[in-house]
Parts: structure tokens; C-alpha cells; sequence
């Protein structure tokens, strides 16, 4: 754990380069540019607002805020995570014939992504106010959360990423298992609206909790529960420490496969 936050610390400057050129690449040749950015999750927003609201009659206060604080974080995680995935089995060259450590190259994916979100928090800010729900203290939060949520993206992805250099299939997997992740968190529906059993469940998955300490912050207007913040940071930090370990035990044999 040491070891890799002395990479993130050495390398933090070509990190947030190789991030900045990341998302540039992304919006390359568009009109819009950057603002896609903000463009994407609101018409993503749009859409399920129709769906939930219009069409199926959502009765709950403020529901597309309440969206939106769990669209935007998962979106972060689950790109990062199918992104950085297959970094390294396709970086080539880049892994095999130069001396940057491939950590960079994973930490990188994540942090264009996380530019990504950061650009969307605006607009979601923006429908807080326009919804007339409370935005205060509680926002100081927000920055722990993001560098929680960001060590817990990255043990993942660090983890992953060694692997498909020796599984390909894990990309696939990867693409799968985010998905429906996606659908069985509550992220568009509230977790009262499960069957007891069910929401046990749900609440195993750690990314839960981290999306559970975004809509405390943003639709709830409270401080995100502690027991929360405390178990996401614990789960993060142990996540991390074994993705990095693994990562780091197999980032030697990297340049035989890719």
C-alpha cells in the first residue's frame, strides 16, 4: 500500500496529465467538446426522468435529484472500471518498451473519468436548487467521499487489469457484471421498495454504501451516516491494498503477454 501510494504521489502530475489528455481524446473532432460532458448525464437524466416519472408515476419528492446522485458516482466507477480493465493488455509498447510504471496507466483511465463526473456535479447541483432541497454543511463531505470512492475504483481496477493481461475474458465479464450491478443497486429506485431479505442483499456490494453517502450529501441534505463513510473507507482501503498487491506481484511478467 505504501509502495503504490509513492507511485500515485511520484507520478501525480504525469497522472493528471495522461487524465486531461484522456478526456480530450474523448471529445476530439466534436463540436461540443467538453461540454458533452454535461450534455451525456442530462440526457441521460432526461430519459429517466420520463420513464419513472412520467410513464410509471414515481411518487417520491425530487426523484430525478435522487437519481442523478446515483447515476453520476456509478457512471465514474463503472467506466474506470471497463476502461481500465483492458489498459494495460492494450497499452503494448507502452508497457513492454518504457520504464512508466503501469499503475500510471490504470490510475490515469480513472482519472480522466473522474474529470468526467466532476464536470457533471454542476448540473446535479444546479437541479438541487431547482427541486428546493438543502444544500449545506453536509457538502464537505463530498471531497472525502471522492477520494474514498476513487481508492476504491482503483483496487478494483488495479485488480482487473492484472488479470486480463492473463484472462482476455475478464474484459467481457467486467462489461456484464457492472451492468448489472447497475441495476440491482438502488440507484433508480429507493432501497424501501425491496423486500427485506433482498435490500441484505444489496447492501453486501461496498459501492452500495458509497452511493448510499452521495444522495445523504445530495438529496437527503444530511451528513452522510458515519457508519457509512466508516465502512466504505475501510472496505476501500482493504480493496486497495489487494489490488495493488496483487497488481504489483504480477506487473513483472506484463511485457510477456501484451
Amino acid at each position: 500500500m505504501i509502495e503504490g501510494f509513492k507511485i500515485l504521489f511520484k507520478y501525480r502530475y504525469l497522472i493528471w496529465v495522461l487524465s486531461l489528455k484522456e478526456l480530450k481524446a474523448q471529445y476530439r473532432g466534436s463540436y461540443l467538446g467538453f461540454l458533452w460532458s454535461l450534455t451525456n448525464p442530462l440526457l441521460l437524466l432526461i430519459i429517466y426522468t420520463f420513464l419513472f416519472v412520467v410513464v410509471f408515476h414515481n411518487p417520491y419528492k425530487a426523484y430525478p435529484v435522487y437519481i442523478f446522485c446515483g447515476i453520476l458516482p456509478y457512471t465514474w466507477f463503472q467506466n474506470s472500471v471497463i476502461i481500465s480493465t483492458s489498459s494495460i493488455s492494450n497499452a503494448g509498447g507502452l508497457v513492454s518498451k518504457s520504464l512508466l510504471p503501469p499503475e500510471v496507466i490504470v490510475m490515469s483511465k480513472i482519472g480522466s473519468n473522474l474529470l468526467n463526473y466532476l464536470l457533471s456535479v454542476p448540473i446535479l447541483i444546479l437541479f438541487v436548487y431547482i427541486f428546493k432541497m438543502r444544500l449545506g454543511l453536509q457538502i464537505v463531505y463530498f471531497p472525502l467521499m471522492v477520494v474514498i470512492t476513487f481508492f476504491l475504483i482503483a483496487g478494483i481496477s488495479l485488480f482487473f487489469a492484472a488479470l486480463n493481461v492473463f484472462y482476455r475474458d475478464i474484459q467481457f465479464i467486467i462489461l456484464n457484471l457492472t451492468t448489472f450491478l447497475y441495476f440491482s443497486m438502488p440507484v433508480m429506485y429507493f432501497d424501501k421498495q425491496l423486500p427485506v431479505k433482498l435490500r441484505h442483499i444489496i447492501y453486501l456490494d461496498p459501492v452500495a454504501y458509497a452511493m448510499k453517502c452521495f444522495q445523504d450529501i445530495f438529496y437527503y441534505g444530511i451528513f452522510p451516516r458515519y457508519y457509512y463513510v466508516i465502512g466504505v473507507l475501510l472496505v476501500s482501503v482493504a480493496v486497495f491494498v489487494a489490488g495493488y498487491s496483487y497488481f504489483a506481484s504480477r506487473k513483472e511478467l506484463f511485457s510477456e503477454f501484451v
